[in-house]
């Protein structure tokens, strides 16, 4: 059974269940690509990092048959400006339905916000991701030797018949 995207923190410093359940997800897919980064992944840092961004973010979570499955996240970073900070799927759950649920989630979330602009950073050894970005319509914005920070004007990404049509592929990118 699936849940409807929450457009209000899902999460405080108390709720250790939500905390557990995306600390393994996160660690079980974010792992390859953090490590051919250069970077680590590790659990006791991650999960105080969850500790203290969860409270100031918005959730968009994908459960079933009660276990989350997917979450995306979205964080104030400065003034106006929102950052996705999670868009992660368990490799099980990769159809369509969960993809379109997710984007959903993830449409209304931003919408419901107001924003004109949302920002991503995504390692670059992260091909799936930075494809992913870019059908949906992400620009480059700036760069380093690890990550893009990728930009995308809201409208742009929640209108018309681009997003209908990575709506109708969700799974082939």
């Amino acid at each position: 059974m699936a849940t409807s995207p929450s457009s209000k923190p899902t999460a405080s410093p108390l709720d250790e269940t939500l905390i557990d359940e995306i600390l393994a997800l996160d660690l079980l897919t974010l792992k390859a690509h953090t490590e051919q980064a250069g970077d680590r992944i590790d659990a006791a840092p991650h999960r105080a990092r969850l500790c203290e961004i969860l409270p100031v973010s918005r959730l968009s979570p994908v459960r079933r048959d009660g276990r989350l499955v997917a979450y995306g996240m979205v964080t104030q970073h400065a003034y106006a400006t929102w950052i996705v900070t999670a868009f992660n799927i368990h490799p099980a759950h990769r159809t369509a339905g969960v993809m379109r649920q997710m984007l959903a989630g993830m449409a209304a979330l931003i919408e419901s916000l107001g924003l004109d602009e949302i920002c991503s950073h995504v390692y670059k050894a992260n091909a799936a991701s930075v494809r992913f970005h870019t059908a949906l319509g992400f620009a480059i914005n700036r760069e380093n030797d690890k990550a893009y920070e990728f930009v995308a004007p809201v409208g742009y990404l929640l209108g018309g018949a681009r997003a209908d049509r990575l709506l109708r592929r969700a799974v082939a990118i």
